[in-house]
């Protein structure tokens, strides 16, 4: 078979890995992990409230939350242009800005010391503290119950609250380690599965499998056939701004602050998916969350 141009091939595969990746990332979400927002309570005034009901054991929730409050990782936010991680956060007890949890449910805290004015929180122009809450509560057996809450608290104990952005990264951060706690389950799952049928087959009526020709490589497509997978890959993961105007929010709530107003046509990456509303990434590298009646397949 003839071998693919070597700057051809390495374009696709960057272009086939890249998609792959997000396309992978929006089926387990969609199969295992999608999540709803629920109606907010209170006053618009009240501090941002983050409130999701994931389809996903509370066990496995509380895992990949336990892991997220303890990554170091501020996510959705940063000090600096050049560095759009925020490092430095720790696991902690409790939080003081919100003081005691009266609810149900299990809670979580990050708190992150000695942080200069971090983007989307409410007029920060001073140092302080990013303090954020995790409330785990069980909605059923295969159903939970996700609250997150970030604030800033700055030196002269100014109180600071998100603007939704670090809520919806976090919860983010969640879903991907959710992902990889529910696919090492369904790994065990297939595994036993497989033992199952080995054990209760006899040796000669097994089908005899040949894993080349099940699993062909990318280099043995042609490049047509390569542009065209790539193609098709694209417009599931990629849709456009239908209208000059759209509003990119913080988080999935039309009352969510804007981040910015898209033009119309522009391209986004979808890297959420919840019902109505789709976390997206900007061509310019800026996420946040667009309603779906905003966007349209790409032509």
């Amino acid at each position: 078979m003839q071998a693919l141009p070597t700057s051809v091939n390495a374009a696709c595969r960057k272009a086939a890995g890249k998609f792959l990746l997000h396309l992978g990332c929006i089926s387990f979400l969609l199969a295992s992990v999608s999540g709803a927002p629920l109606p907010k309570s209170g006053s618009p005034d009240e501090t941002p409230r983050f409130k999701m009901r994931v389809e996903a054991p509370e066990a496995d929730v509380l895992e990949a939350v336990q892991q997220v409050s303890q990554d170091q990782i501020i996510h959705g936010t940063y000090s600096y242009e050049k560095e759009r991680i925020l490092y430095g956060a720790h696991g902690a007890q409790s939080a003081s800005v919100f003081g005691n949890w009266k609810g149900s449910g299990t809670v979580f805290y990050k708190v992150a010391n000695n942080i200069l004015s971090p983007r989307y929180f409410k007029d920060t122009n001073d140092i302080g503290t990013v303090s954020i809450r995790y409330v785990v509560e069980s909605a059923d057996s295969n159903a939970t119950i996700l609250q997150i809450d970030a604030m800033f608290v700055d030196a002269r104990n100014g109180k600071h609250p998100s603007l939704g952005n670090v809520e919806a990264s976090e919860y983010s951060a969640i879903q991907q380690h959710l992902r990889t706690i529910q696919s090492k389950h369904q790994a065990i799952e297939d595994k036993s599965a497989a033992g199952t049928s080995f054990t209760s087959t006899p040796p000669s009526a097994q089908p005899s499998v040949s894993t080349e020709a099940s699993s062909p490589s990318p280099s043995s497509l042609s490049v047509p056939a390569m542009q065209k997978h790539v193609e098709a890959l694209r417009h599931q993961v990629e849709l456009r701004v239908k209208d000059q105007g759209a509003q990119l929010k913080a988080s999935p709530f039309h009352s969510a602050a804007t981040l910015q107003s898209l033009p119309a046509e522009s391209e986004v990456l979808i890297v959420v998916l919840t019902p109505y509303w789709y976390g997206v990434e900007t061509e310019d590298g800026h996420r946040g969350w667009i309603h779906h009646s905003q966007l349209e397949p790409l032509p």
